[in-house]
């Protein structure tokens, strides 16, 4: 396959020059294949997004938008069986909790950070749950409900979002509700290319391996909970109401990072709160793990663990420095979202969006870590290669011997979406 006479993106700016593919693979020369015909277009490395949900998007897109959409008309709806609407902060007025509860059908407010939900009395009966206000693994029970067939069609549709900005790579997060078979189904028919970080307590009682381009390949625990939710877990306490948040690493952590550590797998672990990631640090370094694991999320920091850090791979989020500030008055901490610092002793990092957190968008987080203080230049390099460097692909660089997965913009990158998005030399993606 050859590109032909398209502006290339080549780490620093973009250069005119001629593409060539073969076997997958960005190649000095072929003569065999189609041949693009890239005139006039810019070509760009397909985005890495190292932390996101691609079933958790995909259920965002099916479900009632709170951000947009007003509670009020969403409960006039006769049809849904079920209704699902995401995107709280702030729990809605008595009223309509009352008229939630008399309703003879399932009703989930999943919040923001998707930490906390709020079910109705119907709800509440048939899990038995004791309150109405759930966390974390209570959230794992609700999702039991809605069915492989719902996750399926989420799933595709979430790959659709991510193809949609040129994200060709996903480190996701999909094992909430889906069957295992189900899952492993959807990552060999993946067009995207996603690495999964399997949420399991047990991972010995799973299959870990390389699924058509997927993989997966990676164990996703959580040492804590949100800091909108007040559940990040902290040194000190928050201002109102206080306490100092939940710590929720497994009990059986230690069995988990041996079984990794045997295995060759990633634990990737979420960690907001700076009295969370210390404890994980202490339990990684009490168990001698040798393999490179992985830190998600690090927004709070004790000063002392700081150069602890460079022994792991580091999944941040620019953007929650600027989507936090709202919620910072009531908590005080050391270091807060240190992401360049992190960059400037060379650490390991690299961005990703947490979707459906925060938008899909690449775009969307570049613009942060801009702010923030990075380079164009890191920044590009931080949301590609660095992602794929996390789990040893060599994707993200438009170069001989890397994978050829990149994407065709008909105008200026980093304000537009591509018209053509490939993955293995192939086109999966066209407007």
């Amino acid at each position: 396959m050859i590109i032909k006479n398209g502006y290339v993106w080549n780490g620093v700016l973009f250069e005119k020059k001629d593409l060539f593919i073969e076997d997958r693979k960005f190649v000095e020369f072929t003569e065999s294949g189609p041949v693009v015909d890239a005139t006039g277009l810019f070509v760009m490395p397909g985005w890495v997004d190292s932390h996101a949900h691609v079933l958790g998007t995909g259920m965002k897109l099916l479900t009632h938008d709170l951000a947009i959409e007003n509670l009020h008309d969403i409960l006039q709806s006769d049809t849904e069986e079920i209704i699902i609407a995401r995107g709280w902060e702030e729990l809605p007025d008595n009223f309509l909790i009352e008229r939630m509860n008399e309703m003879a059908n399932p009703v989930i407010l999943i919040r923001k950070c998707g930490h906390v939900a709020w079910i109705n009395n119907y709800l509440r009966t048939k899990l038995n749950f004791g309150a109405n206000l759930i966390y974390e693994g209570q959230i794992e029970k609700v999702w039991s409900i809605l069915g492989d067939d719902f996750y399926e069609n989420a799933f595709k549709i979430g790959e659709t979002e991510f193809l949609k900005y040129g994200v060709t790579q996903v480190h996701s997060d999909d094992f909430h509700g889906i069957s295992f078979e189900r899952l492993k189904r959807l990552l060999s028919n993946s067009k995207i290319r996603i690495f999964e970080k399997l949420y399991t307590t047990e991972p010995w009682k799973h299959e870990f391996g390389d699924f058509g381009i997927s993989k997966i390949g990676g164990i996703k625990v959580f040492a804590d909970g949100s800091l909108g939710g007040r559940t990040a877990y902290m040194f000190r306490e928050y201002k109102n109401p206080g306490g100092y948040g939940i710590f929720t690493l497994p009990d059986n952590f230690d069995d988990i990072v041996q079984y990794a550590e045997t295995n060759n797998l990633q634990v990737c672990v979420h960690t907001i709160g700076d009295r969370a990631l210390h404890e994980v640090l202490e339990r990684f370094e009490r168990n001698k793990a040798k393999l490179k694991h992985r830190l998600i999320h690090l927004q709070f920091i004790a000063r002392q663990d700081f150069e602890r850090l460079k022994k792991y791979y580091l999944s941040i989020q620019p953007h929650f420095y600027f989507e936090d500030i709202p919620l910072l008055e009531n908590i005080s901490f050391e270091m807060g979202y240190p992401f360049l610092e992190m960059y400037r002793a060379g650490f390991d990092i690299a961005f990703s969006t947490d979707s459906p957190v925060s938008p899909a968008d690449p775009k969307y987080v570049i613009e942060s870590a801009l702010k923030i203080g990075f380079s164009r230049e890191d920044a590009i390099k931080l949301y590609t290669e660095s992602g794929s460097k996390i789990v040893g692909l060599e994707c993200g660089k438009i170069e001989s011997g890397y994978y050829a997965d990149f994407c065709l913009y008909d105008g200026d990158p980093f304000e537009r979406e591509p018209i053509a998005v490939y993955v293995n030399g192939q086109e999966v993606l066209r407007r």
